[in-house]
């Protein structure tokens, strides 16, 4: 009996960690798609005769439209049971859009193909972020952790890999090969990915609470401005930094993926630990010197050389402005009820991507007045807005 008990538990125990795997798998696929900004971009915006301020406004309308995907996906979340093929479907967007922004004849068309991106990225959170909150409740901050690191590491991935594909196939190739992952897995963790059975509420019920206990909880709203803040800070930084090594440092293609890949690894590795680290120091310290120290970073970067200089500051921004992402939201989900992860995590990710559209207009906008070393710089004002919101009382509640 015993043995059969340990058998059972070891089973339980692989399972559960296999759901943590393929999700984080998932998440992986779902950021290869931000190489898109980061790489193809200046060579899309050279081919295309894009501005800055075209370039900019293009970054931004992604954003914005993923911005509108996040809550209603949210809420569907804790709805329905069906958050993996919901999942699934938003993987299925990101690589159908790549494969239709390779047949773009000009920019209009290609906005309107980015969008139908932007909308699957704007749905996969919500579903994964309560897909593993539902699974492992004892383990939240470690996972969430795992799972930030998941993307970043897609990230990391991607910049190389389409570096490398442009040095020897023009654009359209390139994204129509990118559409493969999305397409693949999105399908494959539709149909085989199981779901977790959870009761919904009453509808007078789940209304009430998202209102009392989610947009006019103090606490949340807190996170909410220091993940908004941050968030302006990182899509400005990923439109941008990319057309400041290509188009002002005259740097090739392959050496700008280098950089960017090394910010997105040590943005990889930073989230599992600093989840693991803010459950013993705590959430706001992290916040505040995190954000404090992110937007030092930023702003030093146009001062540093190509070499060393320039990779160790790609570096320290990948560790410090992507390790915030996991305490945000695990001090977030502290201050609601858990069954309303789902839409906690559509409304913080709504302000996420729907308010940070602002920045790379923002950036883009000095960048044709100033130059893109001046764009790059003011940046860093972003992350230094999330450090004075945790200064604030609103942060002072104890379940942050």
């Amino acid at each position: 009996m015993q043995q059969m008990n340990a058998s059972q538990t070891l089973s339980a125990e692989v399972s559960s960690w296999g759901r943590l795997a393929t999700t984080s798998l998932a998440h992986l696929t779902e950021h290869l798609y931000v190489g898109i900004i980061t790489v193809v971009l200046p060579v899309m915006a050279t081919a295309l005769g894009m501005n800055m301020a075209q370039a900019g406004f293009l970054v931004s309308v992604r954003s914005l439209a993923a911005g509108l995907s996040n809550l209603p996906s949210g809420l569907l979340a804790d709805l329905i049971n069906r958050r993996s093929l919901l999942l699934g479907l938003a993987l299925i967007l990101l690589g159908l859009s790549s494969l239709l922004m390779s047949l773009a004849p000009d920019y209009w068309a290609l906005l309107g193909f980015m969008v139908l991106g932007a909308i699957g990225a704007g749905s996969f959170h919500p579903q994964s972020l309560t897909i593993l909150s539902a699974a492992y409740r004892g383990r939240r901050a470690l996972v969430l952790g795992v799972h930030d690191s998941s993307g970043s590491f897609g990230e990391v991935i991607a910049p190389m890999t389409i570096g490398a594909l442009l040095t020897y196939m023009d654009w359209r190739a390139t994204l129509q090969i990118w559409a493969i992952p999305g397409l693949g897995v999105g399908l494959l963790y539709a149909l085989f990915s199981s779901e977790i059975i959870t009761v919904p509420s009453s509808r007078a019920r789940f209304k009430r609470s998202l209102w009392e206990d989610v947009i006019t909880n103090r606490a949340v709203f807190g996170m909410f401005l220091i993940s908004v803040f941050r968030a302006m800070g990182q899509t400005a930084l990923l439109g941008f930094l990319p057309l400041y090594l290509t188009l002002w440092l005259k740097l090739p293609v392959g050496a700008m993926g280098f950089y960017i890949s090394l910010l997105f690894f040590f943005g990889g590795i930073a989230p599992s630990i600093s989840g693991w680290l803010s459950d013993r120091v705590g959430r706001v310290p992290m916040m505040i010197w995190g954000s404090a120290l992110s937007a030092v970073s930023i702003a030093l970067l146009p001062l540093l050389s190509p070499g060393i200089a320039l990779g160790l500051g790609c570096a320290a921004v990948g560790s410090l402005l992507w390790a915030l992402r996991p305490v945000i939201f695990a001090a977030a989900m502290e201050a609601a009820p858990p069954q309303l992860g789902g839409s906690l995590v559509g409304f913080i990710y709504t302000g996420n991507m729907g308010l940070s559209f602002v920045a790379p207009i923002l950036a883009g906008l000095v960048a044709d007045a100033y130059g893109l070393a001046v764009a790059l710089a003011l940046i860093g004002v972003f992350p230094l807005f999330a450090c004075l919101a945790a200064l604030s009382p609103l942060t002072r509640s104890p379940s942050a």
